[in-house]
């Protein structure tokens, strides 16, 4: 009772029977309509209530959404470590051809070069001895459809 003036036994016992209204029927949904038989003054209770109890769930959102903020640029910032291709990575990757072959057109795909196989094996086995391509395995056998998931 520090916050709210109760002068007398009555206006205490609407005080504590509107508290515990709230408490049972102010998180269902069935039941939102309750505090309107209420007096105008135990309304603006539950109202108070109710704003009360809206702003300490929308801050445990906030909390909520800042760690999963936190948690996707760690992830991000340790793939960019890792060396994990990003989307932007693929930007103008052919360009770097199209230098080395002069004035051959891109569209040529004839008149590119194209190198050993003993390359592209070599290129494939630095990728997949990589930390997070071995993180991404496990998890998607895990996960994966085809898969009979154990417990």
């Amino acid at each position: 009772m520090i916050s709210v003036s109760a002068p007398d036994g009555k206006q205490s016992e609407a005080y504590i029977a509107t508290t515990a209204l709230f408490l049972i029927f102010g998180s269902s949904a069935k039941e939102d309509k309750v505090f309107l038989r209420l007096p105008a003054t135990w309304r603006d209770l539950w109202t108070e209530f109710a704003e009360a109890k809206k702003e300490k769930l929308d801050e445990a959102d906030r909390a909520s959404i800042r760690s999963i903020r936190d948690m996707v640029r760690e992830k991000r910032d340790q793939e960019l470590e890792d060396g994990v291709l990003i989307k932007g990575a693929f930007k103008n990757r052919g360009s770097a051809r199209t230098l080395e072959n002069g004035d051959e057109s891109i569209g040529d795909k004839a008149s590119r070069p194209t190198l050993a196989p003993e390359i592209y094996q070599r290129i494939w086995l630095e990728k997949a001895n990589t930390q997070s391509y071995q993180t991404m395995l496990v998890s998607s056998v895990r996960f994966s459809p085809f898969v009979a998931n154990k417990p």
